[in-house]
């Protein structure tokens, strides 16, 4: 039986309790010789903390461990192996038992080889739970304690418009200058998306890229450009400068309040849909959405009315439907366009192997692989936080604000995950398709409004209009 001691203390032990590595060392080789062990080898680690496991004797160890070369590892006292709890569950299972290598503590009587040995791990598991909960609660309890003081509690993705320097957010004048410009603008008419394109033409760009319209939709709702910081969905008054005057921002809340009940009415409108493909069709050129429009004529007192599928950046009947109000996309005859998704629907099911060539051609959906990398990177950078902590080289207040930010950002890349997820399953499979496009005819020929729009929505995920060409993006998996 080949046994590894481990012998631990630091200086500041050693100067106030007298722990020498020698008695340590005495006591477990006399404990040995009465097991009838035979002593490997001594990894000593002198003047060492326990806060983590950054020693060299224990990193020594460790890789004896997984090489086989030890059947038992023996400490003096469980806080030789480690002060953290959270440590000391790690190293027993998941290097120690995971490697076949029983762990003894000579005071506690802690031995992995006996069944009491082994209730001891569950019992560590439940205060290393502890030491987690506790660590969660000193975090969350900072963060509140910042925010009440009306200190920004950091992340990993800083507000535009300010730098966060030395535990404060500092007003980046450049940036400032396009806030203000962006709340400007809107409060006098122009749209998200306008300001957007405006913005990046002029060359201006923020500390994480070109400008979106969704980025400056975001921007339009914080508060904090007016001096305050958020805290779990509460608001307080921060010691940042505001980078817009109060007056400013109210105006445009009352703005944004007042377009989104006009859109609310207007889809209540449009709950009815008038056309088989209305909502299915997108711009190519503006990334905006077709819908019918009526078109009339006057020709020898006889009155005329068209119908086509025209780009709402063209119609310019709805002010938040344009997204480019130079759009100059294609207007399709109403019938035209039907009938040419309708022929390509009654394709597939004259040519079931026309499916199989569309799914062929699709690329694989590289998001999924992308984001839980950037998952993984964000566990490696908490991780790497939470060492810097326990060797007492970063400020608790720091930790927390750094890994609320990772938290938060990891928690959203968790969402996208499931969202992309549900979206596959929410596609259609190849027998699914084969039986709604077989019955398509069947369903034309009964001219039944809902029901050609029920096999639109479930066959079709959009249809792309790019002047006189037309790409169908299809359901199915």
């Amino acid at each position: 039986m080949l046994v590894g001691l481990y012998p631990r203390v630091s200086t500041t032990e050693q100067a106030e309790n007298g722990h020498s590595i020698d008695e340590q060392i005495e006591r477990m080789k006399k404990y040995c010789d009465a097991m009838g062990w035979t002593v490997y080898k001594i990894y000593t680690d002198a003047g060492f903390s326990g806060a983590n496991t950054d020693r060299p004797a224990l990193q020594q160890m460790i890789k004896d461990v997984e090489n086989g070369k030890l059947d038992k590892v023996l400490v003096y006292k469980l806080d030789r192996l480690s002060r953290s709890q959270l440590d000391t569950l790690f190293l027993i299972e998941k290097v120690f038992l995971a490697n076949n290598t029983d762990f003894v503590s000579m005071c506690e009587n802690f031995d992995t080889s006996t069944p009491f040995g082994r209730a001891m791990i569950g019992i560590l598991a439940v205060f290393a739970q502890l030491e987690r909960e506790q660590i969660k609660e000193r975090m969350n309890m900072g963060k509140a304690a910042r925010a009440k003081q009306g200190k920004y509690y950091g992340s990993g993705h800083n507000p535009l418009g300010y730098d966060y320097i030395n535990g404060e957010l500092v007003v980046n004048e450049f940036e400032a200058m396009q806030i203000n410009r962006i709340f400007n603008e809107y409060a006098n008419g122009k749209a998200p998306y306008t300001i957007a394109n405006e913005l990046n033409a002029a060359g201006l760009k923020h500390k994480y890229g070109a400008w979106k319209h969704d980025t400056i939709r975001e921007i339009l709702t914080k508060k904090t450009y007016i001096g305050c910081i958020k805290y779990r969905n509460e608001w307080y008054d921060g010691i940042h400068k505001p980078i817009i005057s109060v007056e400013l921002f109210n105006k445009v809340q009352e703005i944004m309040k007042q377009k989104s009940a006009e859109h609310a009415k207007y889809n209540r409108r449009a709950g009815k849909a008038n056309s088989y493909l209305g909502g299915y069709l997108e711009c190519a050129c503006c990334t905006g959405k077709y819908a019918k429009y009526t078109q009339t004529h006057f020709k020898n007192g006889f009155k005329y009315q068209y119908l086509y599928y025209k780009c709402n950046s063209r119609t310019k009947k709805v002010s938040y439907l344009i997204k480019d109000p130079n759009c100059k996309n294609t207007t399709w005859k109403m019938n035209d366009l039907d009938n040419l998704v309708f022929d390509e629907i009654k394709k597939l099911a004259l040519d079931p192997d026309y499916i199989t060539e569309i799914k062929a051609s699709k690329t694989e959906d590289e998001r999924p692989a992308i984001i839980q990398d950037e998952i993984i990177k964000i566990d490696e950078q908490i991780s790497r936080l939470m060492d810097l902590y326990t060797i007492g080289q970063m400020p608790i207040d720091i930790l927390q604000d750094r890994i609320h930010g990772l938290n938060d950002q990891k928690t959203k890349l968790e969402t996208e995950l499931n969202n992309i997820a549900k979206e596959q399953q929410e596609k259609l499979t190849h027998a699914e398709t084969l039986d709604i496009v077989r019955s398509f005819g069947d369903i034309l020929a009964r001219n039944d409004f809902d029901e050609i729009r029920a096999t639109i929505a479930a066959l079709i995920e959009k249809v792309v209009i790019d002047g006189e060409n037309i790409t169908v993006h299809w359901n199915f998996a």
